[in-house]
């Protein structure tokens, strides 16, 4: 079965109908300010996208009324979350029909006491002072171990190149991929040969 594809860090609504026509199966959306690929989510909300394409909001650290006015405005379909606190809890009535990401580095995950309460996890590099986009692999072989043991589906990010892909899926057999920087000109802008060429690298894998 082939790999779950997002493409994080859409910044345009040009660079959104080339990926789009591409069909991952996602399409990520920073919604954290500090980030040079943050888009308000009412601009993500006034982009269209084609039924069965995922659209991500990404976020950090975020507080319930944030992701409600996102989730509102960006129509949302799926929370993603990173550096939320060990014991943060999401009020998932208020969110009802939306999937709810956790990202994080493996070796977090692998002490995390909240395996259960997310849909899915993403596995990414861990930078003290970004999120994402840092274009450094995470840990193949913790993220190995944990795709095994957790019983939540897992995407693997963090240093994903068209040139890396397939052996990243080979190696960890994730459930899913992510990227961003790995296919980009500068941050924010894609490159739509190496977005093309990422897609069809992981789908051939």
């Amino acid at each position: 079965m082939a790999p779950f594809i997002k493409i994080c860090g859409i910044c345009s609504e040009g660079d959104l109908g080339q990926i789009s026509a591409l069909k991952p199966d996602a399409i990520g959306f920073i919604q954290w300010p500090k980030s040079k690929r943050h888009v308000d989510p009412e601009m993500v909300g006034s982009w269209e996208t084609p039924e069965g394409i995922k659209r991500v909001g990404v976020f950090v650290c975020p507080t319930e009324s944030e992701l409600a006015h996102a989730a509102q405005y960006g129509r949302f379909d799926v929370l993603q979350v990173h550096k939320a606190p060990d014991h943060w809890k999401l009020d998932r009535d208020l969110f009802q029909g939306l999937e709810v990401w956790r990202a994080l580095g493996p070796g977090e995950l692998y002490h995390s006491e909240s395996w259960f309460e997310y849909d899915r996890f993403l596995l990414d590099s861990y930078d003290p002072k970004t999120v994402g986009g840092t274009g450094e692999t995470c840990d193949w072989e913790m993220a190995k171990t944990l795709v095994k043991v957790v019983e939540k589906p897992i995407l693997l990010a963090g240093g994903l190149t068209p040139g890396n892909v397939a052996e990243a899926i080979a190696e960890v057999k994730p459930w899913g991929v992510d990227v961003s920087s790995g296919v980009e000109i500068e941050p924010g802008v894609k490159d739509i040969g190496k977005v093309k060429a990422f897609i069809e690298a992981a789908r051939g894998a």
